[in-house]
């Protein structure tokens, strides 16, 4: 039962694999695949410089890497991804000639995505979207070195390849993904009385108890479940487990956090709905075969016993 709660000290880097023409992927090509037979970074610098020159690009800044990043749209005070955010973008790559190798279209629900600083993804689009803000919108100038080197990348990108890449980063850890699959849950289920949490987790109260005891960080507290997907699949209730309340130290991180955090908002004898976005729940490892990647959850809980 447990299995279901216990928060995750990491997660694993889930690198969505992008559907490119010729099945190629922008993550699928690592350092370690690269035999380089030799060094192409004066080529590939002369080769961008000539082509800002021909496309009349004025804002390009070039990075200590050889990147150059050319910004587009910034929100210089919005936030900024660090390593092990999931980032979520749309994206389209072309060779400098043209030519699109791979797009992710305009769709925001289907963006592309990968954790920054997962080593499975080309280093120049890591470090590119490493520059941005939520919203931003750039070009990425990358030589070879940073992209698929000598390998290559399934037959769409050749050997030893200046790639260019335009991208706009739209999401990170899911948080506007899931905000809006919440919203559109509570409104096709008439849910009323939802109170957005600064998380993003919303809390639904069922039934109070303003005599109840109040969860507290510290306290151990004695909980009933029924976690379900927003499907309306149960992957875990405590009926499944002779309806033994689960049992834990509430701030603990014993539990997801969506969990440590709803929970305190309970008193003794209390009910509630919790609809938690995946950041808050088991972002992009999932858990076991119930959970997939990046689900939001519900949990309808009752709150037994606070000591």
């Amino acid at each position: 039962m447990k299995k279901y709660f216990v928060s995750l000290s990491h997660r694993l880097g889930l690198v969505v694999l992008l559907a490119l023409a010729g099945s190629a992927s922008l993550s699928s090509c690592s350092k370690k695949d690269d035999q380089v037979t030799a060094d192409y970074t004066a080529t590939d610098d002369a080769l961008i410089q000539k082509y800002i020159a021909a496309n009349n690009i004025t804002t390009a800044q070039k990075q200590t890497s050889g990147l150059y990043f050319v910004p587009t749209v910034t929100n210089a005070t919005a936030a900024k991804p660090t390593s092990g955010t999931t980032v979520s973008f749309l994206f389209t790559g072309t060779l400098l000639d043209g030519t699109v190798f791979g797009t992710s279209g305009q769709d925001k629900s289907k963006a592309a995505y990968f954790v920054l600083g997962n080593p499975n993804t080309i280093s120049g689009l890591q470090e590119g979207i490493s520059l941005m803000h939520l919203g931003d919108k750039a070009t990425l100038l990358i030589p070879s070195g940073l992209a698929f080197g000598s390998a290559g990348n399934g037959g769409t990108v050749p050997a030893n390849t200046v790639i260019r890449i335009d991208v706009e980063l739209v999401d990170l850890n899911f948080a506007a993904t899931d905000d809006a699959l919440i919203q559109q849950y509570i409104t096709a289920n008439n849910i009323t009385g939802a109170q957005k949490q600064a998380s993003g987790l919303y809390y639904v109260p069922v039934v109070a108890n303003a005599a109840g005891t109040p969860a507290a960080a510290g306290k151990t507290v004695s909980v009933l479940y029924t976690g379900k997907l927003l499907d309306g699949s149960t992957f875990d209730a405590s009926s499944q487990h002779g309806n033994t309340p689960l049992t834990f130290t509430l701030g603990a991180k014993q539990v997801i956090a969506g969990w440590d955090e709803g929970i305190a908002l309970m008193r003794k004898g209390e009910k509630a709905t919790l609809l938690i976005p995946s950041a808050q729940a088991y972002g992009p490892s999932g858990a076991g075969t119930a959970i997939p990647p990046n689900a939001v959850l519900r949990f309808d809980v009752e709150l037994t016993d606070v000591k």
